[in-house]
């Protein structure tokens, strides 16, 4: 990892870390120096030669070691100067050492292995060129020492070709040293690169998962916490800043389908030895929560390929969420297929209509008569399929008109029994004073004649077989809540969750849209209409239909209510 020798400073945090490795070496360095002169005396003097003054070099070794251990504190402690700094560790170095090679006997003292430590420094932090120039001032030195013993007659002639062996494998160890920090800096380099991406890729990825819809949780075989994002604690009915991580799953009552049918899927899988998905839909809520009602979780549970750590990821995903998609995917449908055939159907059926009537007129035969009444309830049927249809595929906006219930229904309810010639006393109508709701009047009329048209078809005829009841719910904000019970047999399970899907039906004569259009009604009018089970006063609960009003000035809002009822999906 080279820096350039003249121009602005780095300020690449590597580059004062290597210095400051570089300065630590030398400190241990000339504290081995100081200490075996103090144990040994001195050491570096050659066999048979010059005697060395043992006090004078204790001395040179402390101020070798106080320089080392100044520009030590400098590297650690001084962020500033930073080729100025180099170049005063490397001076001190060469100054040192040189003096000790002279002093010590030249080759014959071994001093010259000492230069391997400025050469790595000089490697490490400088450019090719600089640290080939301070290879060539301890090769200079080394090679006019050894010449001037040689002339002063101290030395064999062999010395000056063993100080040019040493002086070109110090060029050679400086060659190696600089092309192996090269590769070092470039791989550094590289891992810096890529520990950047690695950073940024993970950042993106906490930051996709915490905008997810769908809830991410991570935890052990245990159902400890490691990992999850806000979407998990809101779908899981929890404070959206709540601490969750290092909880265990099991810990919640609520949550007891979800662990019950993790630790299954857990169970198989290891028995299995194969990791794979597995699905669930349990309803779970945590405990001490705000109530988000009958919300319904579906849970898949996999295992990271490479993951060694027992570590597993829970993905939560609201099932009314999916259903949503798939009804705009319905609706989309609906709509392309009414633009189609909608002009198509009327046509020919109002000829089909008018013709039987003229038929009608005609005939008096019983037989005749009953095939006329047949083709005309059949194209009244047709005509109330394509109405329904139109409806719902044109979605206009509700008005949100202010309607007082009570008025309202008694209304409604003497003009749906004089129309459908309905005998007194079968629907009963309850509603309690002071009942102010915000609708789309048209829309409430539809909803009460599709609800109240399919109670009359099941229930039995006597008085009071149906029943509305309009009341304030105080356990639920205050809300308005429209029920309509009938004496019939009531839904069957299977067909609950289905119940609600357009053109699915269980009469012969159904179109299967008199609910389905009730409840898009509903949502428009940001209200629900669900079929539940109202808790009476002596304990007891009865089945109906139920229609939840939103609270007055919230039409045109963002607000959902769900109910704490049976669900039906």
């Amino acid at each position: 990892m080279g820096v350039r020798l003249f121009g602005a400073e780095p300020a690449v945090e590597p580059a004062w870390r290597t210095l400051e490795y570089f300065a630590l070496a030398r400190v241990l360095v000339a504290s081995a120096l100081v200490l075996s002169v103090a144990a040994f005396g001195a050491p570096l003097a050659a066999r048979g030669a010059v005697e060395l003054d043992g006090p004078k070099v204790l001395a040179g070794s402390l101020v070798y070691f106080a320089l080392a251990a100044g520009l030590a504190m400098a590297a650690f402690f001084v962020r500033r100067r930073f080729m100025l700094q180099v170049a005063g560790q490397l001076a001190v170095d060469l100054a040192v050492i040189s003096s000790m090679l002279v002093l010590g006997g030249g080759l014959r003292s071994g001093v010259m292995i000492l230069y391997l430590l400025p050469l790595a420094g000089a490697s490490l932090l400088l450019p090719t060129a600089a640290a080939f120039f301070v290879c060539s001032i301890a090769v200079i030195v080394l090679l006019v020492d050894t010449f001037l013993r040689q002339l002063q007659g101290t030395g064999a002639d062999a010395l000056v070709f063993q100080a040019g062996l040493y002086g070109a494998a110090l060029f050679a160890i400086t060659g190696l040293l600089r092309l192996l920090s090269a590769r070092l800096a470039a791989q550094e380099r590289l891992a810096q690169l890529r520990g950047r991406d690695l950073e940024s890729q993970l950042e993106i990825n906490r930051l996709v998962i915490a905008q997810m819809e769908q809830g991410v949780i991570v935890v052990d075989a245990d159902t400890r916490v490691r990992a999850n994002n806000r979407a998990a604690r809101v779908l899981l009915g929890m404070n959206p800043n709540v601490q969750l991580t290092g909880q265990r799953l099991r810990d919640f009552p609520a949550l007891r389908p979800l662990t019950e049918a993790f630790a299954h899927w857990l169970e198989a899988e290891r028995a299995a030895g194969v990791w794979s998905n597995s699905v669930i839909q349990p309803v779970a809520r945590a405990d001490g929560t705000e109530p988000v009602g009958d919300l319904q979780l579906r849970a898949r549970f996999a295992r990271p390929p490479s993951d060694g750590g027992g570590e597993f990821v829970i993905f939560l995903e609201d099932v009314r969420a999916v259903e949503e998609r798939a009804q705009q995917l319905k609706l989309a449908a609906m709509g392309r297929l009414t633009a189609s055939i909608a002009h198509e159907i009327r046509n020919p059926l109002a000829a089909i209509s008018h013709a039987g009537q003229l038929l009608a007129e005609e005939t008096q035969a019983p037989l005749q008569q009953r095939l006329t009444s047949i083709v005309r309830e059949n194209t009244l049927r047709l005509n109330r399929l394509v109405e329904d249809v139109l409806r719902v595929a044109r979605r206009e906006p509700p008005l949100g008109d202010d309607i007082d219930l009570g008025p309202f229904a008694e209304q409604w309810l003497a003009e749906f029994v004089r129309d459908r010639a309905v005998a007194p006393g079968v629907i009963a109508l309850q509603v309690q004073p002071g009942l102010d709701v915000k609708f789309e009047q048209s829309h409430l009329r539809q909803i009460l004649y599709n609800l109240v048209d399919n109670a009359l078809r099941y229930a039995s005829g006597r008085p009071r077989s149906v029943e509305l009841i309009a009341e304030r719910a105080p356990d639920d904000g205050g809300r308005v809540r429209l029920w309509v019970f009938d004496d019939g047999p009531g839904i069957a399970a299977e067909a609950r969750n289905a119940l609600f899907e357009p053109f699915y039906t269980t009469h012969a004569r159904g179109t299967g849209l008199g609910l389905y259009i009730a409840r898009e009604f509903c949502l428009a009018n940001r209200s629900d209409l669900v079929y539940g089970a109202r808790r009476e006063l002596d304990g007891s609960s009865r089945e109906g239909f139920l229609v939840r009003f939103a609270r007055t000035g919230t039409i045109g809002a963002d607000e959902h209510g769900f109910l704490d009822t049976m669900p039906v999906r």
